[in-house]
């Protein structure tokens, strides 16, 4: 080994001792439970800030409850100063933080022994500290524990003066004096004759005697070092916490990423066509001889039943910056029914048939959501408030083989409405909306054959106008970790009106069709 060598190694070996030195000087700090601090926010932020300086080792909050359990100090007892003496010398303490909350939060530390250090008053906005107010109050906590002020004994109690003896009573022999001091006896000064009434007065102190230092009115002061303001943090920080915890507390800070639904739908449906009228309704209270044109009814005998995927990306959601809520959605769904069908025509009625039938959807939309916590910062409830519209598609389809022109509908439109979601506790969640649809004009699909398409329409009338909407309302919260569940009931009614002349006999003015649906929407959801 060269002499470089030597000298690096020699470096090293001087090196590590003081390192280890300076790590082993880290003192020992336990925050306790602070008086009127709910749910423990305040509490919280010192911990924080603590531990963003690095100066002092956190004793967890359990392991010093617990020996106070141990040694049979109360809780409310191991708060005062009395109790700290107790307990914290046991544990290798070095400082104690307790403090009170009220409109200010008066904060203190108390050495191993119970004895104040340094106490600081900090002003509160709404209940919490800022984050700057948090910084300093911990930099002059780590500095009280890195370098305790000097305690100041309370001074020794006096010795009780013996009362002066009465007349004829023989006194005890004065105690020992220490040391000869000057006279001051009544040869100097005569003595003033006092009245029978008044006690004469004790000694008088010696001159030159040692006077007890006095306790200091005001707590010593401790200089408050530079804050490094590339640490600063205003969020909570939990030292016993488990690494569960402390994830599922991050995750519920921010909106999910994805959020997938997997489950299945419950169909409810029903259409209705009535030639030369405004709505089925108004046909139908027309006398017998008056309802001329064939009519279409149509229900579902037994519900669709089916299976359902939808799924919610956000990109931006761990920001903190108001555009989070951007992302986009998508959905597909495909139900099957048995379905019952009769046509009316002039010839009369054609027999109720028995079809399977087949119910399919999809979706694509953005969507913007802005988001609120109705929690607290340790415990956060994220609800939003948000807007999407994009496209949405859905087709009923009858079995062609039952032979019943028109029971079907396809719509492919634009959507666009308003959503909600409302947490109450974490398992349970009022979550609802509503969209408007733009044009939904029977006839429009993207897979189905052209020509059936046409006839769609063309069967009642040369042209068609559509409205329709959907509202909705429900349930969701979460089961376990990311695993949830939704359920949610929607109503949607369409309403087509068609004119000029159709194929259909009675269809010579248009007329009116109806389709209403009912679903119900339910299934396992996971977030990420």
């Amino acid at each position: 080994m060269n002499r470089w060598g030597a000298l690096l190694t020699l470096a090293l070996a001087l090196a590590a001792p003081a390192a280890w030195a300076q790590k082993a000087t880290k003192p020992q700090v336990v925050v306790l439970d602070f008086e009127g601090d709910r749910r423990g926010a305040l509490r919280n932020q010192v911990v924080s800030a603590l531990e963003k300086t690095g100066q002092v080792e956190l004793v967890p909050l359990k392991r010093y409850t617990s020996a106070a359990g141990k040694a049979g100090v109360k809780a409310a007892a191991a708060r005062q100063p009395a109790g700290v003496a107790q307990v914290a010398p046991a544990l290798g303490i070095d400082a104690v933080v307790i403090a009170t909350s009220g409109r200010t939060l008066v904060v203190q530390v108390l050495s191993a022994r119970g004895q104040e250090l340094w106490t600081k008053r900090v002003k509160l906005q709404r209940g919490r500290m800022s984050a700057s107010e948090a910084r300093r109050l911990a930099a002059g906590i780590a500095t009280t524990a890195l370098k305790p002020p000097p305690v100041v004994e309370p001074p020794p109690e006096e010795p009780v003066k013996p009362a002066p003896a009465e007349p004829g009573t023989p006194s005890a022999p004065p105690p020992p004096a220490p040391a000869p001091q000057p006279s001051t006896t009544a040869e100097a000064t005569p003595p003033r004759k006092l009245p029978e009434t008044e006690t004469p007065p004790g000694p008088a102190e010696t001159p030159g005697a040692a006077t007890p230092p006095k306790e200091p009115t005001e707590p010593l002061a401790v200089p408050t070092p530079i804050e490094d303001e590339s640490h600063t943090s205003t969020q909570p920080f939990d030292e016993y916490a488990t690494r569960a915890e402390l994830e599922a507390r991050d995750r519920h800070r921010h909106p999910p990423i994805l959020h997938l639904f997997l489950g299945g739908t419950t169909t409810w449906r029903s259409y209705c066509a009535r030639p030369g009228a405004t709505s089925c309704a108004e046909f139908d209270r027309r006398p017998e001889e008056n309802r001329i044109g064939d009519t279409i009814d149509f229900t579902s005998g037994v519900p669709y039943l089916g299976l359902m995927a939808q799924l919610e990306v956000l990109p931006l959601a761990r920001s903190e910056k108001l555009y989070r809520g951007l992302g986009l959605v998508a959905g597909y769904h495909r139900g099957y029914s048995e379905t019952r069908v009769k046509v009316t025509t002039e010839t009369g009625e054609t027999p109720t048939r028995s079809v399977v039938a087949t119910d399919t959807s999809f979706s694509g939309m953005l969507l913007y959501r802005y988001y609120f916590n109705m929690g607290t910062q340790s415990q956060p409830r994220l609800g939003y408030a948000g807007v999407r519209g994009g496209m949405l598609s859905r087709a009923f389809d009858v079995d062609p083989e039952a032979r019943a022109p028109l029971t079907g509908s396809h719509r492919l439109h634009p959507a666009a409405g308003l959503e909600f979601s409302v947490p109450l506790r974490r398992w349970l969640r009022i979550e609802g909306g509503g969209q408007f649809f733009i044009s939904p004009k029977a006839g429009k699909s993207l897979t189905a054959d052209e020509g059936a398409l046409e006839l769609e329409v063309r069967d009642l009338g040369a042209e068609v106008s559509s409205s329709g909407w959907y509202a909705e309302l429900g349930v969701a919260g979460e089961v376990w970790g990311p695993l949830g569940y939704s359920v949610r009931g929607r109503y949607t009614n369409v309403k087509d009106t068609f004119t000029g002349r159709g194929a259909r006999f009675g269809w010579e003015q248009g007329g009116v069709s109806e389709e209403q649906h009912i679903d119900i929407l339910w299934g396992l959801t996971a977030s990420y």
